[in-house]
């Protein structure tokens, strides 16, 4: 049990003047005590009850008595005596309550004054168990809102407990092993498409290559190296960029995976367009079903990033990106209890994230739904 209660605080209030000031009874609180002592004729203070309450009773008559004096003057302007006192007099009474309640004084148990509920407002004496037995720690006045501390409290461990659970906010950010992974294979795929860009551009003139329309292989080859080198942005977070910075981030991170995509199913999508057009044009002559203006491609992979270009832009100016921290459970980590960690989220948002997301998904799916169904038209076309 003493390990327990071991290093706890308490407070009372303090019933003597622990400075040596001479007060309305022009007495010190020394004195007092040796007046009081006195008149015990030799008997213990423990044994005498109200030994310990004597300087306050000593000032609460100090207190009335000068309440009182106080009265006189005003009584004596309104027609009245301090003789013509009676419970059923409102006049006498409410001035010997202001008297009261404006009473301020120095007394041998400090410093008198009342609150709005006629309190006592007394110094408050702070002390703690320190090895068995109770230390003087400080002295509150709560009348001038004063904080004495001596500075000899002990507490066992680094410091006193804390008073609440303390929340400790706590970033997440993205494991950087896994943000070098995946940046180490977005750099194979983008050196592949370099080299598959540079094969195609060596060899346009090649009858094969030619065939295939080579500009519109390039424009699938940037596509993907530029939805792969936005594996770069979407990894950085807090941990590498300052909040302010943040946003503009997070609108690179949507144009480059934008751009990249258009560019990547929108060739795709062209040329699946271009094909099924010659191979189903049986009844014209081979030359002429062979042939389609390069514009024309060109045109409609255009119209394509337009679009997409165009839902980016809007997305921007109604609805920009910024920055939102995500709150998840707290969690108590299991060395200190009086510690809550607040996980907390940084990603990019928006007010109808789910709606523009929803958009460009959409329109996604669609490219790849008829590109899905344009090879297998042709794959049966090409049977026959």
């Amino acid at each position: 049990m003493s390990e327990a209660v071991e290093g706890h605080v308490t407070t009372e209030i303090v019933m003597l003047n622990p400075e040596t000031v001479r007060g309305a009874s022009k007495l010190t609180s020394q004195e007092f005590l040796t007046q009081l002592m006195s008149k015990l004729g030799g008997k213990n203070p423990e044994e005498t009850g109200g030994f310990q309450e004597a300087p306050l009773a000593y000032d609460a008559v100090w207190a009335l008595a000068l309440a009182l004096n106080k009265t006189v003057g005003p009584l004596k302007a309104r027609g009245y005596r301090l003789e013509d006192f009676n419970y059923n007099n409102r006049d006498i009474t409410s001035e010997i309550y202001r008297a009261m309640n404006t009473s301020s004084f120095e007394g041998v148990s400090g410093h008198v004054v009342f609150d709005a509920q006629g309190s006592r407002m007394a110094w408050t004496l702070i002390e703690q168990l320190q090895g068995g037995s109770y230390k003087k720690i400080g002295y509150y006045d709560s009348t001038k809102g004063n904080l004495s501390w001596y500075g000899n409290d002990k507490w066992i461990g680094q410091g006193p407990p804390a008073d609440q659970t303390v929340v400790i906010e706590e970033f997440r950010y993205l494991s950087q092993s896994l943000f070098v992974s995946m940046s180490v294979f977005a750099v194979v795929g983008i050196l592949l498409g370099i080299v598959c860009l540079t094969f195609n551009i060596y060899n346009s003139r090649v009858r094969y290559i030619q065939n295939s329309q080579p500009y519109l292989n390039n424009m699938t080859a940037v596509g993907c190296m530029m939805a792969l080198a936005a594996v770069f942005p979407l990894g950085i977070d807090g941990l590498h960029v300052h909040r302010r910075h943040f946003p503009v981030v997070c609108q690179f991170r949507l144009w480059l995976i934008g751009l990249g995509f258009s560019l990547a199913y929108g060739s795709m999508f062209t040329k699946i367009w271009w094909v099924h057009t010659v191979f189903t044009k049986k009844d014209e002559k081979k030359e002429k079903r062979k042939h389609l203006d390069s514009w024309k491609l060109y045109a409609t992979v255009g119209v394509l990033l337009s679009v997409d270009v165009l839902l980016l832009m809007i997305w921007q100016i109604v609805d920009p990106l910024h920055i939102t921290v995500e709150k998840f459970t707290r969690e108590a980590p299991k060395e200190d209890l009086d510690v809550l960690i607040q996980p907390l989220l940084e990603h990019c948002s928006s007010e109808k994230m789910t709606t523009w997301l929803g958009e460009w998904i959409f329109m996604g799916g669609c490219y790849i739904i008829f590109i899905l169904m344009g090879v297998s038209i042709l794959s049966n076309e090409i049977v026959q």
